[in-house]
């Protein structure tokens, strides 16, 4: 077994190349259950490749090359006819990468934005479009909890806006929930703006 292969996968072959690295595996799991029903069947139905985009390995780009198998769910009450095996822990369903893949190309492009980081990603044998990597990031913020309201601000947050008084800027965050607004201003220059 390798080390840097995803814990839920078993190494059959490693096919190198000078640019590229293919991994012929296949799950560790020996059955799987319906996602609908949660039945475990004791047939198989088929089996496919399914090829998945990982980590590089020594500067080059490696595609795992997993033996996925699909399951026929006998119970009568379910849905679902055929499902695949869930490779939980390496991909989602559907998945084209891996999740620690993703989560890398996530970071790349959440520190240097879709066209850098598409550059850097290339230079990592990690290539992917800048397109790909912004979406990654808004997937990304989308499952995070939202932001919450802050509970102090200053009053040179607010400052570099011309149009609106700084004291109607305060005001407005009093109203509006905050429960401490600190000054760096002494209190006569912020009496002196109202």
């Amino acid at each position: 077994m390798l080390p840097l292969i995803p814990a839920g996968l078993m190494v059959d072959q490693v096919l190198p190349s000078p640019d590229h690295i293919a991994v012929v595996t296949s799950p560790r799991q020996t059955s799987a259950s319906c996602p609908d029903c949660w039945v475990t069947p004791e047939r198989l139905h088929s089996r496919y490749l399914r090829r998945l985009s990982d980590l590089p390995w020594q500067g080059r780009p490696v595609t795992l090359q997993v033996q996925a198998r699909r399951f026929r769910c006998f119970n009568r009450a379910c849905p679902r006819q055929t499902f695949a095996e869930r490779l939980s822990g390496t991909a989602p369903a559907a998945a084209r990468r891996t999740e620690r893949l993703s989560d890398l190309q996530g970071h790349l492009g959440l520190a240097l934005g879709g066209e850098a980081g598409m550059r850097l990603a290339e230079r990592l044998a990690m290539p992917t479009s800048a397109d790909t990597l912004l979406r990654l990031v808004c997937k990304a913020g989308a499952d995070a909890e939202p932001p919450r309201t802050p509970r102090v601000l200053a009053v040179d947050d607010w400052a570099e806006r011309p149009k609106v008084p700084c004291a109607k800027r305060m005001e407005w965050l009093r109203r509006g929930g905050a429960a401490a607004v600190a000054t760096a201003r002494p209190s006569s220059i912020w009496s002196a703006t109202r």
